[in-house]
Formats: C-alpha cells, structure tokens, sequence
C-alpha cells in the first residue's frame, strides 16, 4: 500500500499529469481545522489505496509551496482537490467527514466515466 505523497513545486507534475484520479489536500500546520481534520483525510485516504490502489494520494504544505497554491486557486484551509487526467475535476472546501469524502470521489467517479 502507497503513501500519502507530500507534494511540492518539485514534484507536482506527478499528480497533475497523472492517468488515473489524484487527490490532493492542501493544508497550512498552522490551520486549526487542518490539524485536527488530517487523521480523518488520512485515514480515508489509506483505506481507499487499500480498495482502489490506482488512485493517488497526496497532500501539499501551502507554506512550503506557495506557487502551487496559487496556481490551484486555493484560497481556503483545509482544500482537496480532485485531478483526471491533468483536470481539477472537483475542488471541496473545509472539513469532511469520511462518509463526505466517499460521496466527493463517488460523484468524481461518475463524471469519468
């Protein structure tokens, strides 16, 4: 089972021109909400490398990589988004829970498709 990939201005080509679907959190250590919400996102996210291991995990510091923050239009902690084939299919602001997560990458599965 793969990692989270930290992900910076160095390596985001990997998830951004990806095949398959990339999922990418942005966070600040800073952000309360970040902090506290992360296990939930991590968890998620290793349960679905474990069922689905063609999909790609990461996160990106938006301190350590301000371009990419920019780039990406991020303007609110914590932010996912969702890439296929080097698209943001779905951007999802704040918090979730992993039953809200689930619902996200189910919806992002059927546009796809």
């Amino acid at each position: 089972m793969a990692d989270i990939i930290e992900y910076t201005e160095n390596n985001y080509t990997d998830f951004e021109w990806y095949d398959g679907l990339a999922i990418i959190r942005f966070y600040a250590d800073w952000c309360a909400p970040c902090v506290q919400n992360a296990p939930v996102f991590e968890q998620w996210a290793k349960t679905q490398m474990h069922a689905e291991p063609t999909i790609k995990f990461g996160k990106v510091n938006i301190d350590q990589s301000p371009i990419l923050t920019l780039r990406y239009q991020v303007y609110g902690l914590p932010s996912t988004l969702i890439f296929y084939q080097g698209n943001i299919i779905q951007r999802i602001a704040g918090v979730k829970s992993m039953t809200q997560m689930q619902s996200y990458l189910e919806q992002a599965k059927i546009l796809i498709s």
